[in-house]
């Protein structure tokens, strides 16, 4: 009953809390996301290496930013910004809360909780960005989502971006403690973004609370590892292991014999694997490491299908039916591009329309490519089945679609595949594989998937692959009796 009474508090001051919210705060709002700010924060960095601009950064952390929120000092907030009923509400909702600890058999008194927002709370996160709403004016940009906030500023030299940055995080963390949040100047790092290797060590020396702050040559961003000179290869190879472990979960459910159906694998393959690989992929796609990534993604394929390491790759997503990753990521980037374009108050509207002049031909920011151009997964996905030149390429003729036999057992759908892509455990593959003595078949001729189902006199199925393809009940009935794995 609580959280029903807190969606209808949020819902009725929704629209008069978005009037006065500034547009560097992202977190928690309506059309806005993680991704869409850290693609701003580099973007701006990107528009300052094609400047020859080196870009400083600090990246402010709140000690338990949320539980550390003064009662009395957000019900001023709220007074001063919003109509005097959603005040005497809050305080309400927010006084005399109670709590205490059970530790084994024992408990504790109750104490009263003067300060913070509740955890879980519908209204908590609105809360805070109304309570933080009114931090300084700063020289540096500011980038925030909810408590995570980063200062920005560009300069040619060194000595300036430590000037400025100094004293704008000093202005920042004093405004923090007078309204008692709490700056953590160990936690707090600085970084520097440039193309100078010569100076690829040089470090920020910025001063916050009288002590220098410890800079991070790789610091991570709502979850987005960046680095000097913005090649993500940091953050993919963290991605990659992410996926991999991952993959290891999913070929649990994809024993040899037994194994969950391919539209469950398919399900949860969606879900822990491509969530992970594709988060701000608008990002990062663009990066020349993304192989990293891609490498676990077939992987991820292979356990679906069923398919040997030797089928082709674009053959993996026609019998995943799963886009190829790359494609995914376009569409990504462009629904994003098309959502920017829409907002033109944003400041990374702004950095992608009025870009400077693309000097340094190396670099691919988000708005050298056309902005406006809506990418087609489907017509991009069948443009490139058309151009490939596979093994029995001829049994699909639209890759997007999905092929029969996704109900079979795992056993039986293992095998369909691997006659689909012309490779698996047949005589001529595994005598390339070191695996089998002689290539050859029982009936004299080289044993290739293509001859087991069409040409061998033993084995050969009527009407050859392209009717075993469509697993009917003779194919499976033929499939089950096949002691090809």
């Amino acid at each position: 009953m609580f959280k029903t009474l807190e969606r209808i508090i949020l819902q009725r001051i929704e629209a008069d809390v978005e009037a006065t919210l500034t547009v560097d705060q992202a977190g928690f709002r309506k059309g806005r996301n993680t991704c869409d700010q850290v693609l701003a924060l580099t973007t701006f960095i990107e528009n300052g290496f094609q400047e020859n601009l080196k870009t400083g950064a600090v990246f402010l952390d709140l000690t338990a930013a949320y539980d550390t929120v003064w009662h009395k000092g957000l019900l001023v907030k709220l007074a001063r910004s919003l109509p005097s009923w959603v005040a005497h509400t809050v305080e309400l909702l927010l006084k005399d809360r109670q709590f205490r600890v059970h530790f084994g058999d024992n408990k504790s008194t109750w104490r009263k909780q003067p300060n913070g927002l509740p955890q879980g709370s519908v209204l908590a996160p609105t809360l805070f960005n109304i309570y933080t709403n009114d931090l300084p004016m700063t020289t540096s940009r500011k980038f925030a989502y909810a408590d995570d906030i980063c200062l920005g500023t560009q300069a040619k030299s060194f000595e300036e971006l430590e000037s400025t940055l100094s004293t704008d995080i000093s202005n920042v963390a004093q405004y923090c403690r007078d309204w008692r949040l709490q700056p953590s100047v160990t936690k707090t790092v600085a970084s520097v973004f440039h193309l100078h290797n010569a100076s690829a060590a040089r470090q920020l020396k910025i001063v916050m609370d009288g002590k220098v702050l410890r800079h991070e040559a790789s610091p991570t961003y709502l979850g987005v590892t960046l680095d000097r000179s913005l090649t993500y290869h940091h953050h993919l190879q963290k991605t990659s292991a992410k996926i991999k472990s991952r993959n290891n979960i999913l070929g649990r459910l994809a024993g040899t014999t037994w194994g969950a159906s391919a539209r469950t694998l398919r399900t949860s393959a969606l879900a822990l694997c491509y969530s992970t690989a594709e988060y701000c992929a608008p990002v990062w796609e663009r990066s020349a490491h993304v192989n990293l990534v891609d490498i676990q993604l077939n992987t991820t394929m292979r356990t679906i299908t069923g398919a040997v390491r030797a089928s082709s790759i674009p053959w993996l997503s026609v019998l995943s039916n799963i886009a190829p990753p790359h494609i995914r990521r376009a569409e990504l980037t462009s629904k994003m591009a098309q959502k920017i374009l829409s907002m033109p108050n944003l400041p990374l509207h702004s950095d992608l329309l009025n870009h400077p002049r693309a000097r340094l031909k190396s670099r691919h920011p988000l708005w050298n490519k056309d902005l406006h151009q809506v990418v087609s997964p489907t017509i991009l996905w069948r443009d490139e089945w058309s151009a490939t030149d596979v093994r029995n390429k001829f049994l699909v003729s639209d890759p997007t679609k999905q092929l029969p036999g996704m109900d079979l057992p795992r056993r039986l759908w293992t095998t369909l595949n691997r006659f689909r892509t012309d490779h698996g455990h047949c005589g001529a593959d595994l005598h390339r594989w070191g695996q089998a003595i002689t290539p050859l078949c029982e009936c004299g001729d080289e044993q290739t998937m293509r001859h087991i189902v069409d040409d061998c006199a033993r084995t050969r199925f009527p009407g050859g692959i392209q009717a075993l393809h469509e697993a009917d009940a003779d194919g499976r009935a033929w499939l089950s009796a096949t002691c090809i794995r």
